[in-house]
C-alpha cells in the first residue's frame, strides 16, 4: 500500500521521505498524488501538468517561492499543459512547494489525502 496522509503536516512529512529516499536510492521518479491531480519528482525536478488558468496561479505561486523555476527547454519540448520546474532546494522547502501546488493550484481542500507512490 502507498503511503498517505490527510493532513498538512503528514503530508509534509510523507513528502520530505520520499524526496530523501529519492536521492539516496535514485531509481524512477516518486509520484505525488491527490484530487485528480500528479506531480512527478525526479532528480531534484517535478513535472506538473496544468490547464491555463492554474498556469497563471503557478506564475504567482513561483513568485513565492523564488528558487522553483520553470525549467526550459524540457518545458518548450512538452505537450502544452506540461511544465517542468527545476527543485533545487532541501526536501522541507521542496515540501512546502508541493503543498502549496496541490491547496493553491489545484484547489485541494485542507484535508486533502496526498498519496505518494514510488514504483
Amino acid at each position: 500500500m502507498s503511503p498517505q496522509a490527510t493532513t498538512p503536516v503528514d503530508r509534509r512529512r510523507l513528502v520530505v521521505e520520499a524526496i530523501v529516499a529519492h536521492r539516496r536510492e535514485g531509481g524512477d521518479p516518486v509520484v505525488f498524488e491527490a484530487v485528480d491531480r500528479r506531480l512527478e519528482y525526479d532528480d531534484r525536478r517535478l513535472r506538473l501538468e496544468l490547464d491555463a488558468d492554474e498556469r497563471d496561479r503557478l506564475e504567482a505561486l513561483l513568485s513565492a517561492y523564488h528558487v522553483f523555476k520553470v525549467k526550459q527547454p524540457d518545458t518548450r519540448k512538452a505537450d502544452d499543459e506540461v511544465v517542468y520546474l527545476s527543485a533545487v532546494t532541501d526536501p522541507k522547502h521542496a515540501a512546502d512547494f508541493v503543498e502549496s501546488l496541490f491547496r493553491d493550484l489545484y484547489g485541494a481542500d485542507e484535508g486533502y489525502e496526498l498519496e505518494i507512490r514510488r514504483p
